[in-house]
């Protein structure tokens, strides 16, 4: 689709496992564990430093991945250069090997803006080697940002709009849309108009993705409609058709769930997995993260998609593989949210999932062996 992450030599051979590959079998262990290696391997690869290496090849200073002395000297410098400030120990750290965090997205905007990006390289740079979303501009962060480096102002003129923004309220009772919010920073280039703009466009975490939260509780709907025409209990209370939910997707009722789950699966793919309580959040339009979001949206269009089609040989799996692919990276950029990209662990083995006889109890059996 014309919407598609662009394929690399990262996932070229990716896609190709992926849509070549037999069918899985749910009640293979061995078929089970060869997925789940797949995506420990992928956890394992330093995403972010081959992504830095390569921008700073771009920039005419050749360097591989394990070069990190090198390339922190680089980057400390283009701080005091271009952006007149120290590196952050956060951002040294992610150097030297640790994985970026995304609480402070500012540290992931400013290496950006030191790499020299404009708005379509950062936007890149987020999914592919940051692995979260660029851009969510009903935060006045990221809407800074998107303007800066959209009108390619220097990073002093960025400095000062966070500076003006600091103290602007989030509005509570306005629901402009994001596309729309979006549209009008990319057609007010004037700094005045947009901070006056910005300030009557900010919001809080509960008025985030308000779409996506939209089209999640319509899949939820669907799964619960089906949990209850074949409930043979007593009617289930609304807490108790959540928990039955997260059943349903996961296999797994969560108040029983141990502190082992996830042992032996990548990390990326555990964090921000939905549970009872963060359903009903959702439900409720209270705070929740864009990770638990995107993951929620991803797994309900799994099961309700898959617990409609049935993977009878090789040809009709691969062509419902297909058509799910397509489905649910279009559900993912109507939101705006990052679409499908198989170097993120939780993608990979979702779509290793949907490429089965079963995909949803290929998804269980591969949870139930992380538990184990």
């Amino acid at each position: 689709m014309s919407n598609e992450l662009p394929r690399d030599t990262y996932t070229e051979f990716m896609y190709d496992e992926l849509y070549d590959g037999a069918p899985v079998s749910p009640d293979n262990a061995e078929e089970i564990i060869a997925g789940i290696e797949r995506t420990l391997a992928l956890e394992e690869r330093p995403i972010f430093l081959e992504g830095l290496a390569a921008r700073l090849t771009q920039l005419g200073i050749p360097c591989r991945p394990d070069d990190t002395e090198m390339m922190l000297a680089e980057v400390k410098r283009r701080y005091r250069d271009l952006l007149g400030k120290p590196c952050p120990r956060t951002v040294q750290n992610w150097i030297r090997g640790t994985v970026p965090g995304v609480t402070n997205r500012q540290n992931h905007y400013d290496l950006c803006f030191a790499l020299e990006m404009d708005e379509q390289q950062t936007g890149l740079f987020f999914q592919k080697h940051y692995l979260t979303l660029p851009f969510y501009v009903k935060n006045k962060v990221d809407a800074v940002f998107l303007y800066c480096l959209y009108y390619r102002k220097p990073y002093q003129t960025a400095v000062k709009l966070l500076e003006e923004s600091r103290d602007f309220v989030n509005q509570e009772d306005a629901h402009t849309a994001t596309s729309q919010i979006k549209s009008v920073i990319l057609q007010t280039e004037n700094e005045e108009a947009f901070s006056r703009y910005l300030s009557a466009h900010c919001y809080g975490n509960e008025q985030q993705f308000q779409l996506a939260r939209q089209k999640i509780k319509l899949e939820i709907e669907r799964i619960k409609e089906h949990i209850t025409k074949y409930d043979t209990e007593s009617q289930l209370t609304p807490d108790r058709l959540n928990s039955a939910t997260i059943f349903e997707l996961l296999g797994y009722r969560y108040q029983s769930r141990d502190k082992s789950i996830g042992a032996k699966l990548p990390k990326r793919f555990t964090e921000s997995l939905p549970n009872d309580v963060t359903l009903g959040k959702i439900i409720n339009d209270e705070e929740a993260s864009y990770e638990l979001l995107r993951k929620t949206m991803m797994l309900l269009r799994f099961y309700n998609f898959y617990s409609e089609t049935e993977n009878t040989d090789h040809q009709t799996a691969n062509e419902n593989l297909m058509d799910f692919h397509a489905e649910l990276d279009e559900m993912l950029y109507s939101c705006g949210f990052a679409q499908t990209y198989l170097r993120h662990p939780f993608d990979c083995l979702l779509l290793y999932c949907a490429n089965s006889f079963d995909p949803v109890t290929t998804l269980h059996s591969v949870i139930e062996y992380g538990r184990n």
